[in-house]
């Protein structure tokens, strides 16, 4: 391409106005937004408005799809985005959508051979592996001898603190219809990836294992770290299978990593905690290594790698700061790059397949731990 990256996008709410937006502003010799599509036509047609050019809106998906001034679509909306993607890939454009891509490991590879056969690039939006600190942060694994302990913890606070410096836009004209299908498709498919479970395992596994955990598997990828194919024990507290949907619960989980090593898995929803707070800890024979994620919305927020090792006797402390450019400015640059220019994609839908069936592996343990035997779709 000699020209920009037409793009169309498909969801106009917060991931848009507080990262995608002003980031694609910085990105104007390689991306030119063409249409925009929400299920708020108010919101549809204001975004319109105030973009450069004559830009197209619909609230709509299919339209996006439909349009000729459109090369690449980026996909926004919650929930399930398979037959979004899917009819994307079919009508010849390239994707970018983010997570989760779906629900089902048999929905993500049949997205993978999709885009294989359309020969368009499909990007899955984890942004963590595209953060610029994630390659120092490899080789620093790798140094470190051999692994014995991983730590993942991560504290969630209610979400409407992390973006209240953002002036964000909540039109009321969105066809509520359209939003309660959408909502029923992803929970229905919950159903088929964790066959027999009941109502509440199936709503953990939407929210917030889709929803959150799943960063933290791709964030592991990232780092050379192969997924577990089984939890040998898993809680959520407080939690009741028995119990109406309410605040998330708090979740851990160990599993060996078949290498020597464990993973000790924690996520805490803390509504009133200050801030998001996201940590790997990697302890291996030779040093150990802390790697602390930035919080999603606060562009001043940079990942920091801290690493400590012994040879011969020496002990040595680093620290190591990411630059300017945050995870979600990368993985744009990224999709372009491979939209453009053919470069691999790093975040696939094969990964998110992996990434499922992990999640699905830890549903199972935290049934176990009730008391109960469900199936799982990557088991079957």
């Amino acid at each position: 391409m000699d020209q920009p990256i037409r793009l169309g996008v498909v969801g106009l709410g917060l991931i848009w106005q507080a990262v995608h937006l002003p980031n694609l502003r910085g990105l104007r010799d390689r991306y030119s937004v063409t249409h925009v599509c929400d299920l708020s036509p108010s919101l549809a047609a204001a975004t319109a408005d105030e973009l450069p050019g004559t830009v197209a809106r619909s609230t709509d998906w299919l339209a996006v799809c439909d349009d000729p001034d459109v090369d690449a679509i980026m996909f926004l909306t919650p929930g399930d985005h398979a037959p979004q993607v899917l009819g994307a890939l079919r009508a010849g454009k390239h994707v970018l959508v983010e997570k989760p891509l779906c629900v089902t490991v048999r929905e993500a590879r049949d997205l993978e051979r999709a885009a294989a056969a359309s020969g368009r690039v499909l990007q899955v939006s984890y942004m963590k592996m595209y953060d610029p600190i994630i390659d120092q942060a490899r080789e620093a694994v790798a140094s470190i001898g051999a692994r014995r302990i991983v730590r993942v913890t991560v504290l969630h606070p209610a979400d409407a603190p992390q973006f209240e410096h953002v002036n964000l836009r909540r039109p009321d004209d969105a066809d509520q219809a359209t939003v309660d299908a959408d909502s029923a498709y992803a929970f229905g498919r919950t159903g088929e990836a964790l066959p027999g479970a009941p109502p509440a395992l199936r709503r953990l596994y939407w929210n917030p294992l889709l929803g959150s955990v799943s960063h933290e598997m791709s964030l592991l990828r990232a780092l050379g770290i192969a997924l577990p194919t089984r939890f040998e024990a898993a809680r959520a507290w407080p939690f009741r299978l028995d119990a109406p949907a309410g605040e998330p619960p708090c979740l851990h989980g160990s599993a060996d990593l078949g290498d020597g090593s464990t993973l000790e898995l924690s996520w805490a929803w803390l509504p009133d905690y200050p801030e998001y707070t996201e940590e790997i800890a990697i302890f291996g024979t030779q040093g150990r290594l802390r790697l602390e994620m930035p919080g999603p919305y606060l562009p001043a927020h940079r990942a920091v790698l801290h690493l400590e090792r012994a040879t011969g006797g020496i002990r040595s402390s680093t620290t190591y700061r990411a630059g300017h450019a945050t995870g979600f400015v990368r993985e744009v640059e990224a999709f372009a790059d491979s939209v453009i220019d053919g470069a691999p994609v790093l975040s696939t839908a094969a990964g998110a397949a992996a990434d499922l069936a992990c999640l699905q592996q830890l549903v199972a343990a935290i049934a176990a731990g009730n008391g109960i035997t469900i199936g799982t779709e990557a088991a079957a």
